[in-house]
């Protein structure tokens, strides 16, 4: 938690911006060791990194203590024992910022993401502050993709079963206020884009609007159209029991799994105009449109819309499952092959503790990277209920709240 140190001011952080600026040659391995240490203790949550884990990551990024010597202070030496002082911190963390400049456009977008996870909670525990080092020190399209993944959070998490608790309400609250303080115009379009989303508490909702200022609350310059691939629609928990009993769900998941390897696709496109919602479905093949139809929804008919995160813990309870299973069977594989000597059934009890570890591992590094996609589901009167995949975050949240609005 922060102590009642003092805050970091302005003077500190011109001070560190010029020390970072004035670093030279040494910049790039200051700047990756700052990051490197923060994001430790961030990740650790931790206050301190400790001077035998200082030593060693200096030692791995090529810092000596003469080389970290800056117009600010020695950046080693302040590691070592921690920042004291308003500029200290203001060192660190200037450091630390540049040192997202040097992720690589391959790992760019989880890099970001890592660091705005760290930002958050050296923002909201420590007496470190980072965020004002973002437009000062990274170049505009890397500060652009801060600003968007802080805002992105800011919806996933009040979007979520724990959006009005008053501990997400508070990190929230702080991350809203770092996209007001910065005057990037990417902030600002993020800032507007937390205002338009359909999914967010209305306190929330209220806080971005008065810190945007400018009447973003009432502005959506989104189309209010949405496309995606059409999904399985959710049907009553009765039914969906019988499926899973009779094997059906199986059987479709099957089938559609060939389908898709066939290149056999359905989408389906809403469009809200005129008091109603078009419904265009297309069913494809190899890219070539085997079958499309058309349908007009009027919006009294229509009982519900509302998006989701598809399924957001599946790749993990299916990580869970997978690495359990590997180890079950494969522990039952190994030991039948140990006891008869089947050089076949060793290898098969390995492939099967590998292959669900490796799974676990894919699905737990892979699935947290496919961001900013939801499920909509749309249901009306005396037609079945429609489900899109794979929907654009904006666009279905502008779809929702252009439909709210006619509503």
């Amino acid at each position: 938690m922060a102590s009642e140190a003092q805050p970091v001011r302005a003077p500190d952080i011109e001070r560190a911006v010029s020390a970072v600026r004035e670093a030279g040659d040494v910049q790039t391995p200051l700047a990756a060791l700052a990051l490197d240490l923060l994001s430790r203790q961030a990740e650790g949550r931790t206050f301190y990194a400790g001077e035998k884990l200082v030593a060693a990551r200096a030692e791995a990024h090529g810092v000596t203590r003469e080389a970290a010597a800056t117009e600010a202070g020695n950046l080693l030496a302040i590691l070592e024992r921690g920042p004291d002082t308003p500029l200290e911190r203001a060192l660190v963390a200037a450091f630390a910022v540049a040192g997202l400049a040097a992720a690589k456009d391959a790992d760019r977008k989880e890099r970001v993401w890592r660091f705005v996870r760290h930002a958050d909670w050296l923002e909201l525990c420590t007496d470190y502050a980072v965020y004002p080092f973002v437009d000062r020190l990274l170049e505009e399209g890397r500060a652009a993709d801060v600003w968007a993944e802080l805002a992105q959070a800011v919806v996933d998490e009040a979007a979520g079963r724990d959006g009005e608790r008053p501990e997400v309400r508070a990190r929230n609250a702080g991350r809203l206020s770092a996209l007001a303080d910065s005057s990037a115009v990417a902030s600002k379009d993020a800032l507007r884009r937390v205002v338009s989303s359909a999914a967010l508490d209305e306190p929330t909702r209220l806080l971005a609007s008065t810190l945007a200022g400018d009447g973003a609350a009432e502005l959506s310059t989104a189309p209010a159209r949405v496309e995606g691939e059409l999904g399985r629609a959710p049907r009553g928990s009765a039914l969906e029991l019988l499926r899973w009993l009779s094997g059906w769900a199986i059987l479709s998941w099957a089938i559609r799994g060939i389908g898709f390897l066939l290149g056999v696709r359905r989408k389906a496109e809403l469009t809200l105009n005129g008091g109603a919602v078009t419904v265009r479905t297309e069913l494809s093949m190899l890219g070539r449109v085997i079958r499309g139809g058309e349908e007009r929804w009027r919006l009294d008919a229509l009982d519900g819309a509302g998006r989701r995160v598809r399924y957001p813990a599946l790749h993990l309870m299916v990580g869970v499952v997978a690495l359990a299973v590997g180890v079950l069977f494969g522990g039952v594989v190994l030991f039948d092959g140990a006891r008869s000597g089947e050089l076949v059934l060793l290898l098969l009890a390995a492939g099967l503790l590998l292959g669900g570890a490796a799974l676990d591992l894919a699905l737990d590094v892979l699935v947290p990277g496919k961001r900013g996609r939801v499920v909509l589901d749309v249901s009306a009167r005396s037609r079945p209920p429609l489900r899109l995949t794979r929907v654009p975050l904006d666009q279905a949240d502008a779809f929702l709240r252009a439909l709210r609005g006619q509503g």
